[in-house]
């Protein structure tokens, strides 16, 4: 059976028959082409099925390869697996196998699994293999796919369900809006077990285009890729972008610099601006496949429009006014099916059909563009007034001799809350204080500053801000 034209395998197929030589993944080692990687996946499938691979059944990927998750990913796909996607350092495994329901897994040979999961070699995902003809089996459209780990707001790990329905809306959307082709190579240097990466590889089958794929993130790799490939999309963390910009990255061949999982700084855009980076800024959730919001960057301007076909509402029952601040909520074919149970039944999570309420804060101005505040739980309360952390760092990380910050609070008799920034960088503590002093207005001001080797960051660079206290 031919899949829908909204299924990911469909677009697979037709880019076989329509340019089968055209390169699918280039990897660090190896490049498959479309018609390659068509024909290994039946290869694939039928060494797996061997090794006792049940087709339909949720199914984890648990790997130190990018490259064997993105073989894994398509896998699942034609294979009609539901798939959990995990790396080795994943916390609480156990714990998210059970709630996805998972009793099999393809795992690297060293990794030690929870007891009753199947393992399931990585091994044969790491060479082509023609010839060994298995039929796909997708799953229909609005069945759970994809089973991507989140932390939620609690800090206890979970996963989100996506249905192919979901991750073409998403991949169209940002398609149209970006302008993707067949001809561009989109450069990813972000994990695969994250919906930004996931992506990335969707979008650019969707596309016909190629993902260049990088097995980690470093800005000297980064930068020879763009002198050795045309690369004309890449996607970035902020604190990645940082480091390409520090390190004289060339951005000239770019067509989108996409910078979104957290705030941008003035400091830092206007840095990038200024070397040429051609900036887009993206706001999305793994709830949402993504991102429901992209806007130009227009100096200190950070308002995003709504993908097509996405409506965004701000809600916050003690101020109702159109133009209040309050919990960002997100509706539309972009949002899961609900957070995983081991039934895989939808629902959980959302406030109500394709409708999330996120735990971001935010408000829309008059054109219904969305300007992203941060993080609710993250507010700190000092001395009576609510202040989000980004707020302060976006000012002190200007600061010479600053690289990084990340603003906390430590319990205060006085103040309830006293503000303490940590940070990174050559400037020693009296003179960070001092030019606070003169260029960050006296409420924002952390009362404390503590100079420290690095700041803990998840693998997308966004700070584990429930780490901090162990710097403290």
């Amino acid at each position: 059976m031919r899949p829908p034209p909204e299924h990911p395998l469909r677009w697979l197929g037709d880019r076989v028959e329509r340019a089968p030589d055209s390169a699918a993944v280039a990897g660090d080692q190896s490049t498959l082409s479309y018609g390659e990687l068509w024909d290994s996946l039946g290869g694939w499938s039928r060494l797996l099925r061997a090794a006792g691979l049940e087709p339909g059944r949720p199914t984890a990927i648990i790997t130190g390869s990018r490259s064997r998750l993105a073989r894994a990913l398509w896998l699942a796909i034609y294979n009609g697996l539901p798939l959990l996607t995990m790396n080795p350092s994943q916390t609480q495994v156990g714990r998210l196998m059970r709630r996805c329901g998972v009793r099999q897994a393809i795992a690297d040979a060293a990794l030690q699994l929870p007891a009753g999961v199947r393992r399931l070699p990585a091994r044969p995902l790491d060479r082509r293999v023609g010839g060994l003809r298995v039929e796909p089996s997708p799953l229909d459209t609005d069945q759970a796919q994809l089973l991507v780990p989140t932390s939620g707001t609690e800090g206890r790990a979970r996963a989100v369900m996506l249905s192919c329905r979901n991750i073409a809306s998403a991949a169209f959307s940002t398609n149209r809006i970006l302008g993707l082709e067949s001809h561009d190579r989109w450069l990813c240097a972000l994990p695969l077990t994250h919906v930004a990466g996931i992506m990335i590889l969707m979008r650019c089958a969707a596309a016909g285009a190629t993902v260049q794929l990088q097995e980690k993130f470093d800005p000297r790799r980064v930068a020879a890729a763009f002198r050795e490939h045309r690369t004309t999309h890449i996607s970035l963390v902020p604190a990645m972008l940082h480091r390409l910009v520090e390190a004289g990255a060339d951005p000239s061949g770019l067509d989108v610099a996409l910078v979104g999982g957290s705030g941008i700084s003035d400091h830092l855009a206007a840095s990038a601006v200024a070397a040429g980076w051609p900036l887009k800024l993206a706001y999305g959730l793994t709830e949402t496949t993504a991102h429901v919001a992209i806007g130009d960057l227009c100096g200190s301007d950070r308002a995003l429009t709504p993908q097509p076909g996405t409506r965004i509402e701000i809600v916050n029952p003690d101020d109702p006014s159109p133009r209040g601040i309050g919990w960002i909520q997100v509706t539309g074919p972009t949002v899961m099916l609900g957070y995983a149970n081991p039934e895989l039944i939808p629902g959980e999570g959302l406030a109500a059909r394709q409708t999330f309420r996120t735990q971001d804060l935010g408000k829309l101005d008059e054109d219904g563009r969305l300007h992203v505040l941060g993080r609710g739980d993250d507010v700190l309360i000092s001395g009576g007034l609510n202040i989000h952390p980004a707020q302060v760092e976006d000012l002190l990380v200007a600061c010479p001799g600053v690289s990084e910050i990340a603003v906390t609070g430590i319990p205060d008799p006085v103040w309830g809350t006293r503000l303490l920034a940590l940070y990174c960088g050559d400037a020693d503590e009296d003179t960070v204080s001092a030019w606070a002093d003169e260029n960050v207005p006296g409420p924002l001001r952390p009362r404390e500053y503590r100079r420290v080797a690095r700041l803990p960051r998840t693998p997308l660079g966004k700070i584990r801000r429930r780490d901090l206290d162990s710097l403290v």
